[in-house]
């Protein structure tokens, strides 16, 4: 599922998905051109991976907790300038690293 979604919205669609993820469930956020973005993937009951790409590019795992604290921090980070973001939730991810490998980015216009 792909959508687009504004970013004032972007950390409350994080905080109300992440109460519904089941494990190995991710929800991805990225900017228009699809260069930057945020992963978060329910790796168990208690912990969360966590991959920030662009900027700044780390990989955390978190608790619920820390992991909203952190995703205010990378939103602003990642959104600058951005007014919307798309929104992809993936089932059945093994490996966080697999994930935002294998998502395509925009073609270059020139």
């Amino acid at each position: 599922m792909v959508a687009k979604v504004h970013i004032s919205q972007l950390f409350q669609t994080f905080q109300c998905a992440l109460s519904t993820l089941g494990a190995g469930e991710a929800i991805e956020a990225r900017t228009f051109k699809k260069d930057r973005g945020i992963v978060v993937l329910k790796q168990d009951a208690e912990y969360f991976v966590f991959k920030q790409f662009g900027f700044n590019s780390q990989t955390l795992t978190l608790n619920r907790a820390s992991l909203l604290k952190q995703l205010k921090k990378s939103i602003a980070k990642e959104f600058p300038r951005s007014n919307m973001a798309w929104i992809v939730h993936c089932e059945g991810i093994s490996s966080i690293d697999l994930l935002v490998s294998t998502q395509n980015f925009q073609p270059s216009l020139f």
